[in-house]
């Protein structure tokens, strides 16, 4: 997804941020039997926070030496920020989805922001589900390859995506987590052109266009 949906968001006031046995994921469907063996773990392998690993992976500004610890205050403290220039989102956002490019980083850093949604206390960052989905969007938007030993996790924890959605369905969203998470059942129904209009489409974006359409 082109970076400027997470500043569109922000623009717009945006300050909040069926498991996989339900929704067949259908992106790169013509893959599923290679991958059907890593989808069916029950837990995840990811690059440990603290492994060294890290440091021959890429983000926007070079060496990915510092998501871990921006990734570890997600951990730590998963809630709404008040501005959408708060770290560690913001650094996140740039770090691993800058203007519509994506990184060997991202896709490290994917399974991780899933693992802390599907266990965060409500109400937590709509950002953990929407960068892992706008970074998806923009890997298939380029036509990027994952590197074999970060896919496998990669696709398998996009599986969880609508069980995150659904298990919070009783909480009260706001406008910008409602977002977030239609357009996160969009693509995961393959619907790729339709999540990102929805990640486009913020409170006051959404208001001008149905008071001036098309």
């Amino acid at each position: 997804m082109r970076r400027r949906s997470r500043t569109s968001l922000a623009a717009d006031g945006a300050i909040a941020s069926f498991s996989s046995s339900l929704v067949s994921f259908s992106l790169d469907a013509d893959r599923a039997p290679q991958l059907k063996a890593s989808v069916r773990r029950r837990s995840l392998f990811m690059i440990s926070l603290n492994q060294k690993e890290w440091f021959a992976l890429k983000d926007a500004y070079g060496r990915a030496e510092n998501i871990p610890a921006y990734l570890s205050a997600v951990k730590a403290d998963p809630s709404p920020k008040d501005a959408y220039d708060e770290d560690p989102w913001f650094s996140l956002w740039s770090a691993l989805c800058h203007q519509g490019d994506v990184y060997s980083a991202s896709f490290a850093a994917v399974p991780h922001l899933l693992r802390i949604a599907k266990t965060a206390r409500w109400p937590f960052a709509w950002d953990l589900i929407g960068l892992p989905v706008s970074i998806e969007v923009a890997r298939i938007r380029k036509g990027i390859q994952i590197s074999p030993d970060l896919e496998g996790d990669y696709r398998a924890s996009l599986k969880q995506i609508p069980g995150i959605v659904f298990q919070n369905v009783e909480s009260a969203w706001d406008h910008v987590f409602t977002q977030t998470a239609t357009a996160a059942l969009a693509l995961c129904q393959g619907q790729v052109d339709l999540a990102e209009a929805i990640m486009e489409l913020g409170p006051i974006t959404a208001k001008r266009f149905l008071e001036d359409p098309p």
